[in-house]
């Protein structure tokens, strides 16, 4: 849908009546019957006419537009986008929202910003983007270990606890596509034709369901919540706050971290004790989950938190998803019920390679329990160098 005024051709911009697109500095428009979708990662341009959003483009902005009809809101001659900040602007209101240190403050504000980085990762799964499933599946791995980590700040355990629930279903319909891309890289030294062929299938199986889900009204209903509990915690007066809430931050979730840390040492002492085998194996990976919800409450407390644990914290984690990789590869290439000499290797390999990450666990886990001493005692120093620039907290979980 385009049209001409004299010589001045106009391009006629889409949203929401809300403007959602708008407040997510996305901008959907048409000209001359070209459309165009601008994303922070670049264009995204379809052909099309008439005055309706082509169904492909709506698809794309559904984790914006919450399915909301989308319908012309500015047309525009020459100013370009400084013509329609002028248009629109004065349409959203903007409310002031200054640095707040309080406990609740530097939880929300993490908070908020994995709700907006899940939005992102959804275009980007939509277009098939690089690491895109990936990106998603760590953005409901964050929200949920935040939710778990300072629901005692946030408040409305039982609400955070039904909200982790659905991200966690969220992030199991995402599951077997990264396990895939990741297991199919893993396996191109070995995998052989008949190997690549089942591959290709369970990639493409993995995919639809990705869809199916992201198409899905449960979905839907889900970021519908997460909105609700950002507006929620953003506008509930202060003085309601529980008090742990109100404190400074520095003072309160340095030991709300410190809980999550004792729960990854009680799970690495209880895989000390066990033979290798499957009880091991569940362990293990108990350790693991355990330790993602450590690493996503030092992140969302980064800025306040007395440690810089990230080369340990990096390397424990590093062994933990070494083992997985390798536990699964495993199960992979006995599933594949052939007796290939090869196979028969790569099992052995990967199975040594599990016995000796688990080998290895206790020794990483000393490194970075030595890391976080200042979580167990407030009154020590932090170690020499640990102070972290804004740019390595961002990487804490890169």
């Amino acid at each position: 849908m385009s049209a001409t005024i004299g010589t001045v051709s106009e391009t006629v911009y889409f949203d929401t009546v809300s403007l959602r697109l708008f407040r997510n500095d996305l901008t959907l428009s048409v000209h001359e019957g070209q459309w165009c979708l601008e994303t922070p990662e670049g264009p995204v341009r379809f052909a099309g006419s008439g005055s309706v959003v082509p169904p492909s483009l709506s698809r794309l902005v559904r984790a914006y537009t919450r399915d909301d009809d989308l319908v012309a809101v500015a047309r525009i001659g020459d100013g370009g986008t400084a013509e329609l900040h002028a248009v629109l602007d004065h349409r959203i209101v903007r409310p002031s929202r200054p640095p707040d240190d309080s406990a609740r403050g530097v939880a929300l504000h993490y908070v908020r910003a994995q709700i907006a980085a899940l939005a992102a990762a959804d275009l980007a799964v939509r277009q098939d983007g690089p690491d895109a499933v990936h990106r998603m599946r760590v953005a409901t791995r964050r929200l949920r270990g935040v939710f778990s980590a300072y629901a005692r700040v946030l408040g409305g355990r039982r609400l955070l606890k039904a909200l982790s629930d659905e991200l966690r279903w969220l992030g199991g319909e995402l599951g077997p596509a990264r396990d895939i891309e990741v297991q199919w890289a893993r396996s191109r030294p070995w995998a052989g034709e008949r190997a690549n062929a089942c591959f290709a299938t369970l990639s493409d199986e993995a995919r639809e369901r990705v869809r199916c889900a992201l198409d899905g009204r449960r979905y839907l209903q889900l970021l519908t919540a997460l909105d609700v509990l950002e507006v929620v915690l953003s506008e509930k007066p202060r003085r309601q706050w529980p008090t742990a809430a109100r404190r400074p931050a520095k003072r309160v979730l340095p030991h709300l971290a410190r809980v999550v840390a004792e729960k990854v040492d009680a799970r690495v002492a209880a895989v000390a004790v066990l033979p290798a085998g499957p009880e091991r194996d569940r362990a293990v990976h108990g350790v693991r989950k355990a330790a993602k919800r450590l690493r996503y409450a030092l992140e969302a407390g980064a800025g306040v938190l007395p440690v810089g644990a990230k080369p340990a914290l990096r390397a424990f984690q590093d062994l933990l998803g070494e083992f997985q990789d390798a536990v699964v590869a495993r199960e992979l290439v006995r599933a594949l019920e052939v007796t290939d000499r090869t196979l028969a290797v790569v099992l052995e390999q990967e199975t040594a390679n599990a016995d000796r990450c688990v080998a290895e666990l206790p020794a990483a886990w000393h490194d970075l329990r030595r890391a976080l001493c200042p979580i167990w005692h407030p009154g020590a120093t932090r170690p020499k160098g640990s102070v972290m620039s804004s740019a390595g907290r961002a990487e804490l979980v890169s």
